[in-house]
């Protein structure tokens, strides 16, 4: 990833004005977790979406409802929708941040820890559903004192009104009982969450 590519599209992203957050590596990086990342993941709300395909215009690679990618040089940009309502809400109330010298929005912790306890159980490949994992618990482990009770009762509230089906029902309990038993194993479990 080149930063000065990163700088330029997120320059022109403020000043067009859309409406985006940082998720993925970089955004792993600001709440403590640093990681080489060979892409940048950039959540955007739907509405924006072609003012993003008009600012970056002629780098589209492919694209499909769930992210578009374009490259630019050696930097590869995967644009998410923000087309639910969580990851709609993870671009809304991102925050802030600068870059050299260049503001930028990044998904707070909360929102962060949410799309991370999202994916995990629909990735194909165990690898990265193990690295999603450690990510959920490097994100709460280097910030206890940052996730609150009321942020663990809102991920997996959250991750329950996801469920349509009652396959889906089952996946995220289990998620949240996962997530459960890592805040017990980090001494946190004042913060676990009832299942019902």
């Amino acid at each position: 990833m080149d930063r000065e590519v990163l700088k330029d599209v997120l320059r022109r992203f403020n000043e067009s004005g859309v409406r985006y957050c940082l998720v993925g590596g970089l955004a792993l990086a600001h709440h403590s977790i640093p990681r080489q990342t060979q892409d940048v993941d950039i959540m955007v709300l739907p509405e924006d979406l072609p003012l993003v395909q008009r600012l970056l215009k002629g780098h589209e690679q492919r694209g499909t409802a769930v992210v578009m990618i374009f490259q630019i040089g050696d930097t590869r940009i995967d644009i998410i929708p923000a087309n639910l309502r969580a990851k709609r809400a993870a671009v809304l109330e991102a925050i802030e941040d600068v870059i050299e010298d260049l503001p930028v929005r990044v998904a707070n912790l909360r929102d962060l820890i949410l799309l991370k306890m999202w994916a995990i159980p629909d990735r194909p490949e165990e690898r990265k559903r193990a690295q999603d994992e450690a990510d959920v618990i490097g994100l709460i482990e280097m910030n206890p004192e940052r996730v609150s009770t009321e942020d663990i009762a809102y991920v997996c509230r959250s991750l329950q009104a996801l469920a349509y089906t009652p396959e889906d029902a089952n996946k995220y309990r289990t998620q949240i009982q996962w997530l459960n038993g890592v805040l017990a194993r980090l001494g946190l479990s004042d913060r676990e969450y009832g299942i019902t």
